[in-house]
């Protein structure tokens, strides 16, 4: 601090020197640190508790000292709502109508009380750790949570590497990484950390419209484009297409198989009767873990036939594949795995699964490019997600000119800002996901997941125990199950059979699916007390051969915490959800 004080002064001096008397007596005034703050006493105050307000921008005993306290203070709030539950806190109804009630007060708030405050919005939300919450993504791990701290810290902004220094390269670092697990060229790849999932998606489609129609970018769209995709890929695809202006309709859903995969014969087919009515490809999108179900497509498959269409109609263009890969990447670290010798010595039911999910998982490289989620199996904070290209070259046609973005990239090494749809994107869940990978390497990541596909496949084998209970998904192997519940004296299994294909089934499977709609109503309204783990109802699972929906409830695995006695909780819970369901719909007729 004095050294800094010595220079301003020194430099002052200098400066000084070639201005006029008047001037040169009010910079004499700015040398003296009694003299920095002026205006009246009240102003002084006020200065002083919004410089308060901010973690101190040098090193300083006192202020780092008080922010030290204060983030010890907002932890121990956040701690004090755990419990047993599945929420923190007390779940109460909730009142938008208060909310919009609310302005912004006059004075300056106490820090501590405002902390409280604050903390009391976490209040009702569920921990997605706790071993009985089955949803989408698994939690967070200590030092991805330190990660992205570290970037809400220091704020660095990754458009340019003279706004994030070395966060630009851990982005660069984290991209290598991920492009030598999935079989790219780490020295071709370029990743992009983008706004989420739906984002890696949007970012695909759009440098396949590009190679489908060149000038796009410029000159905007002058014919049709299509994407196509599974019926269980990600409404992320339809967003894509509506919001680039391709139109929603543009994206063509394709049917799937038993597998929940893309039905290869009825892509070839469809994409035959694209090209013959002289419809351009945007994209072909991939399915590497689906949502519902965690159905993965024949990557591989669906790359030769891109291949051979191409030369067949001889196209001039080869039309892009992306592989919507954000919940299905992180089993790339078992590429590599010696299942034989099986090291760590992996549960015969999980290595089974993960041998199946590698067999497709590992041709990931095949794809032009990928979308990753790390706050999904790369258990990160939201929202961490990678867009990763084969090959840098693929952006050239969305690079924007420098000109047009005046105030930026004057010099440096690493300007992403010139490819990227955002200019302002957080350092933070760069480092959060650096932070996990250096952590657990590919055989914590290998433990991590065979962990979680080993509880997913003991869901399995007792469900198979449970006359009223099928599994819809008996053919995908990740950590997600998704089930089917019916009432007393019906066989699941094989109603379940006859309501998939025969349109006489159709009131049966029209009240079967009325009774599972029940049956998650209650386990959600016990898991809102407390008493209940919670579950996901999909209303859709996929559709019977005369076009009704099949309801199902998914069991998703993904909590390092989870054990058999969650697993026997869950069940016990579906028994007296499906009892009261029961009596439910025997009242209302």
């Amino acid at each position: 601090m004095l050294r800094r004080s010595w220079l301003q002064a020194s430099a002052l001096a200098s400066l000084a020197a070639t201005l006029p008397a008047k001037t040169k007596a009010a910079l004499h005034k700015t040398t003296h640190p009694a003299d920095a703050d002026t205006g009246t006493e009240g102003y002084k105050r006020i200065v002083r508790a919004i410089r308060d307000s901010f973690p101190s921008p040098t090193r300083s005993a006192k202020a780092d000292s008080r922010f030290s306290r204060t983030m010890a203070f907002a932890l121990s709030e956040y701690e004090k709502l755990k419990s047993q539950r599945t929420f923190l806190g007390q779940r109460k109804p909730l009142d938008y109508a208060g909310a919009r009630k609310f302005r912004v007060g006059k004075d300056m708030g106490d820090t501590r009380r405002t902390i409280r405050e604050t903390a009391h919005y976490l209040e009702g939300q569920f921990t997605w750790s706790h071993p009985d919450v089955h949803r989408l993504h698994g939690s967070a791990t200590s030092v991805s949570v330190i990660g992205q701290l570290y970037g809400a810290l220091v704020d660095p902004n990754t458009v340019w590497d003279d706004l994030s220094y070395k966060v630009a390269e851990a982005e660069v670092r984290v991209s290598a990484m991920c492009a030598a697990l999935v079989g790219y060229d780490a020295d071709k790849a370029l990743g992009l950390f983008t706004f989420g999932g739906t984002g890696t998606t949007l970012y695909g489609i759009k440098l396949g419209a590009e190679r489908a129609q060149p000038g796009l970018f410029n000159e905007g769209l002058r014919q049709p484009l299509r994407v196509f995709g599974s019926e269980a890929a990600h409404y992320a695809k339809l967003s894509s297409a509506a919001w680039l202006g391709l139109g929603s309709q543009a994206a063509v859903s394709v049917p799937t198989g038993e597998d929940n995969a893309i039905d290869l014969a009825a892509l070839e087919k469809t994409l035959r009767a694209s090209i013959e009515k002289g419809e351009r490809i945007a994209a072909i999108v991939v399915t590497m873990g689906s949502t519902d179900a965690f159905g993965v497509d024949d990557i591989e498959a669906v790359h030769a036939l891109r291949l051979r269409l191409a030369q067949e109609y001889r196209l001039d263009y080869l039309p892009y594949l992306h592989a919507d890969a954000v919940i299905g990447w992180a089993y790339s670290v078992f590429n590599d795995y010696d299942f034989g010798a099986n090291p760590l010595e992996i549960p015969a039911a999980a290595a089974g699964a993960l041998q199946k999910v590698r067999a497709r998982m590992r041709h990931l490289a095949l794809a032009d490019s990928l979308g990753i989620d790390f706050h999904k199996s790369g258990y990160t904070p939201y929202a961490s997600s990678l867009f990763l290209a084969s090959d840098a070259q693929l952006l050239n046609p969305v690079r924007r000119d420098k000109v047009a973005m005046p105030y930026l990239f004057q010099f440096g090494e690493y300007d992403p800002g010139i490819y990227t749809l955002e200019c302002s994107r957080s350092g933070g869940p760069v480092l959060a996901a650096l932070a996990n990978l250096l952590l657990l390497g590919k055989d914590g990541f290998r433990g991590l997941l065979s962990h979680c596909v080993q509880m997913a496949e003991l869901m399995r084998q007792r469900a198979r125990e449970l006359p009223w209970l099928t599994v819809l998904n008996t053919e995908n192997h990740g950590a997600v199950v998704v089930i089917r519940v019916y009432p007393d004296g019906v066989d699941a299994d094989s109603a379940y059979r006859a309501e998939s294909g025969d349109p006489g089934q159709r009131t049966a499977l029209q009240a079967h699916n009325r009774f599972n709609e029940a049956v998650y109503q209650h386990t959600r309204e016990a898991a809102e007390a407390g008493d209940s783990p919670v579950f996901v109802q999909t209303n859709r699972y996929r559709s019977t051969g005369y076009g009704e929906p099949v309801v199902g409830i998914k069991f998703f695995t993904l909590s390092a915490f989870t054990d058999p006695e969650s697993i026997d909780h869950a069940l016990a819970a579906l028994v007296q959800a499906r009892q009261k369901a029961r009596a439910t719909l025997a009242r209302n007729g």
